[in-house]
């Protein structure tokens, strides 16, 4: 009984000494986000396409309609080595989560031992025998252990929402790169087929030449075009393979720049929805990964420092055991050699030349630079999807312009190809007028390219397919 009151004058004594650090205080509590974001000044409808306000699309299927693709993505998903390493990040996370939680549990531990000894002068060997059972716990007094808990558990939110931000623009990736091989075989078709009409004006200028009817200038005029042309179908069919060994990465194939089978690159591009629905601005904030990420490490921070905190208070620890000690091993287990143990640890730094104070300091700095950091990742992606939704519209605009200047440079060509072939005009305004609308096609397919791009980054900007967050 005396040894118990002593125990409890100890641990008094030992709370009075905690007086001495800095008072605690209520944990901080994590800062109101969505004020944060209100100080952004956010409006209610984006400045551009403000109209597209209905609900953004689930999944990516929803915004191009190409099953071939569909089935690209998913081969790319599975053998990406990137996404591999970010999984393992997640299961890491996963594991330091369980290790946080266990700290709620006591530990228990056993033990057994059997030593002989005996003296040097007299070999007469004795035997000793222990066996034990200990257990501790820790008591979570000041919070501390449940906010190591909720410091974890964003950790690991925050790991899921950074593979699944990596896991959209990798999904995009794919995609631009398949548009960007699509656009290449049309290309590529377009340098072939205007290899095909040189080829034909050089045939009848040849046969205008043997006629007497042109001259050397214009034969020889023709052979240089016919030369140009093949260049450019060298250029055309480099470019397709360099397009398709640069998806073939993604995908992670070998990269021999050749697409066949059921796979094969095709030679249209595919349907994509007229626009893709923006929804209003608040509700970006749920949908994109780097947004979620930040906000959870923002609280992973106020948690920590939660942690920090509480270490200026004592700690209090309880203990038990069972334990025998016994010469003979039969007796091990007899009820009279069991000893029952039990004690109350409390323990308290009483100096520490400011480390604690500095551990707080610390703490506090990085949650103010996770939450400057969230309003800096929420005001880029307000910009971001702003200049997505911009871009849609420019390159809409200039798609328009430019398929009808395409069109107008094929009827001039047509013309006067009629023209030429009635001799009244010269074949240099022919090739002029081919070339125009050989570079107005080029640009054409471009920008074609380009608008179905646009909706990509603008979709992958708006949080990309949703729900995917387990």
């Amino acid at each position: 009984m005396i040894n118990s009151k002593n125990m409890i004058l100890v641990g008094l004594s030992l709370f009075a000494l905690s007086g001495c650090a800095t008072g605690l205080g209520p944990m901080k509590p994590v800062p109101d986000l969505d004020f944060e974001v209100q100080r952004l000044g956010p409006p209610s409808t984006w400045a551009f396409g403000s109209v597209l306000d209905q609900k953004i699309a689930n999944e990516w299927q929803d915004i191009i309609l190409d099953a071939r693709l569909m089935a690209l993505i998913n081969e790319g998903l599975r053998n990406n080595l990137s996404l591999r390493a970010s999984a393992e990040t997640i299961a890491r996370s996963e594991a330091i989560y369980q290790q946080s939680r266990s700290s709620l549990l006591p530990r228990i531990s056993g033990n057994v031992s059997g030593t002989g000894s005996t003296p040097l002068e007299h070999a007469k060997l004795s035997d000793r025998y222990s066996v034990g059972v200990e257990a501790s716990w820790e008591v979570d007094l000041w919070g501390d252990i449940d906010a190591n808990i909720n410091a974890a558990a964003f950790n690991l939110a925050g790991a899921k929402s950074f593979y699944e931000s990596a896991r959209q623009s990798f999904i995009a990736q794919i995609a631009r790169a398949y548009i960007l091989a699509i656009e290449a075989r049309q290309q590529q078709a377009l340098s072939d087929s205007t290899l095909k009409a040189q080829i034909e004006t050089h045939r009848i200028v040849n046969v205008r030449y043997q006629l007497g009817a042109s001259g050397k200038r214009e034969l020889v005029l023709a052979e240089s075009d016919i030369a140009s042309a093949y260049d450019s179908v060298e250029v055309a069919n480099a470019n397709l393979r360099t397009s398709i060994r640069a998806l073939q990465v993604l995908l992670g194939r070998y990269p021999d720049g050749d697409m066949d089978g059921d796979m094969e690159i095709p030679d249209i591009f595919p349907k994509v929805i007229p626009f893709v629905t923006a929804g209003k601005p608040a509700d970006m904030l749920r949908r994109r990964p780097d947004i979620m990420s930040a906000e959870y490490g923002v609280r992973a921070e106020f948690s920590n420092e939660g942690v920090v905190r509480a270490g200026q208070w004592p700690s209090l620890s309880l203990s038990g055991g069972l334990s025998s000690a016994v010469s003979n091993i039969g007796d091990l287990f007899d009820p009279s050699d069991i000893i029952l143990s039990f004690g109350v640890r409390i323990a308290e730094s009483i100096f520490d030349g400011g480390f604690t104070d500095a551990r707080i300091s610390a703490a506090e700095a990085s949650s103010r630079q996770a939450l400057k950091n969230y309003g800096t990742v929420v005001l880029n992606a307000f910009a971001d999807v702003e200049s997505k939704l911009d871009d849609v519209d420019v390159v809409e605009r200039r798609f328009q312009y430019v398929k009808k200047s395409a069109e107008a440079a094929r009827e001039t060509l047509r013309l006067a190809e009629i023209n030429y072939k009635e001799g009244a005009v010269d074949l240099l305004d022919v090739l002029t007028f081919r070339q125009r609308s050989f570079q107005a096609d080029r640009t054409r397919l471009s920008l074609e390219r380009q608008k179905i791009e646009a909706r990509i980054s603008l979709y992958l900007a708006l949080g990309g397919a949703m729900p995917l967050l387990e």
